[in-house]
């Protein structure tokens, strides 16, 4: 049956086996949670953390035929922020003056953790699911723009 994820909204997910596998070698460096919150302000995904699409490339060839947005998934460990923070992003106009409010709300920098922290587009967060047994965090969001890597803003740190 393998690994199966139930989001909020009770759509079920089956995790591939290399998804799995990189969750349990990840959850392996810790003994125990050293928390249950970890504050993230962006979504910061590395390679193997990508869930649908796949990984980063395969992200660049479906948003390419499908500019308007594409549903994607990832995990990360531990329960994250971005909720709030999209929510500070989206109403502190004197902070954030370039946040793109004509995308909505919920919507945070995507950022490539494999790329010295690189922002390379922003996605509208849909839904998170609580930390599971492995500390896993799995987030569905919409891939609003994807773009060549450049140097994320300070104020999103």
């Amino acid at each position: 049956m393998g690994y199966q994820v139930t989001f909020p909204n009770q759509q079920i997910i089956t995790l591939p086996p290399e998804t799995a596998a990189a969750i349990a070698a990840s959850k392996a460096k810790y003994a125990e949670p050293l928390w249950h919150f970890r504050a993230e302000r962006v979504l910061k995904l590395g390679g193997h953390q990508w869930i649908f699409p796949g990984d980063l490339a395969a992200a660049y060839a479906l948003y390419g035929a499908h500019p308007g947005g594409i549903i994607a998934s990832a995990w990360k460990l531990f329960n994250r922020s971005w909720r709030g923070a999209a929510e500070e992003y989206f109403c502190d106009h004197t902070r954030f003056p370039e946040h793109p409010r004509h995308l909505g709300k919920n919507v945070v920098p995507l950022v490539d953790e494999d790329n010295n922290a690189q922002q390379i587009g922003w996605v509208r967060i849909n839904q998170v699911t609580q930390a599971d047994e492995n500390y896993a965090v799995f987030v569905q969001f919409t891939l609003l723009e994807l773009f060549a890597a450049r140097t994320l803003p300070t104020t999103y740190l």
